[in-house]
């Protein structure tokens, strides 16, 4: 390693993990700090160099592949998350999606982190009754989600819904690229439903932009993967796993939606 400074993610073994683990090597992995740190900025932004570098790979049913690069990523969330202010929306005010892996739900899942609003991923086979749920409790400004769930999303009286498609994403291409974040690291970033499996009404996990860090250990030493690996990910977005990976994987991971059973092997 020569005399660069070693850090968490250059160690594999588990003699390692005991001698170097620790909050302070945590941070370091980090541009933000314990005051100021943004989710978008730390999983995105600071990977976007023009390079092109693959961020996401996405498994579609039909066989096809879609890559979406840090840059374009990147991008995108800052152009929505000027768009977000256009619309009036301010910090600490919840944006909804009910989006399939995509770059729509990249971009507005990272853009409302970005300028300080609180992502509320939600799984896309809900029906009227399991939406409505959720949107009472979070109480979301907007809910980004696509033509088909539109329709019954309208159906909530109060809920301002919008279409991710072609024409919103050529709408937001008019502001700038790049975006400078002000969350504080303990400002709330994700709100993620529990299942309700467990308990009489689903419950929203409430996550900071200090969470990544935390949840970094898991990454390091739960998974065991380094910069340059991919992560395969079946889960739905809003999963513990899917909203998971897209939000706490600071390196290049791929995304996939399973196209089979045997859809869990086929990484890399």
């Amino acid at each position: 390693m020569g005399n660069r400074m070693s850090k968490l993610t250059d160690y594999t073994s588990f003699a390692d993990a005991q001698a170097h683990a620790s909050s302070a090597a945590l941070w370091e992995l980090f541009d933000g700090d314990r005051d100021y740190l943004n989710i978008a900025h730390e999983c995105m932004n600071r990977h976007a160099d023009g390079s092109g570098r693959t961020a996401v790979r996405i498994a579609h049913a039909d066989g096809a592949d879609e890559i979406l690069s840090f840059d374009a990523i990147a991008a995108g969330s800052a152009r929505f998350a000027h768009w977000l202010e256009e619309q009036g929306i301010k910090p600490g005010d919840r944006i909804a999606f009910m989006l399939e892996p995509s770059l729509p739900f990249y971009t507005s899942l990272f853009g409302a982190m970005m300028m300080g609003a609180i992502s509320v991923p939600l799984f896309t086979l809900f029906g009227l009754d399991g939406l409505r749920l959720r949107v009472d409790d979070c109480k979301p400004k907007l809910l980004i989600t696509n033509t088909e769930k539109s329709a019954i999303a309208g159906q909530i009286d109060g809920l301002r819904v919008v279409v991710a498609d072609a024409e919103l994403m050529a709408d937001i291409e008019r502001f700038p690229g790049s975006y400078q974040t002000h969350t504080r690291a303990d400002d709330l970033a994700v709100f993620q439903y529990t299942s309700g499996t467990t308990r009489e009404l689903p419950a929203a996990v409430k996550h900071t932009h200090r969470a990544i860090v935390t949840l970094m250990f898991a990454a390091l030493y739960g998974t065991g993967i380094r910069p340059g690996d991919e992560f395969f990910c079946p889960s739905s977005p809003p999963g513990a796993t899917g909203c998971g990976t897209a939000r706490w994987r600071r390196w290049r991971w791929a995304s996939r939606q399973a196209r089979s059973p045997g859809a869990l092997t086929r990484c890399g």
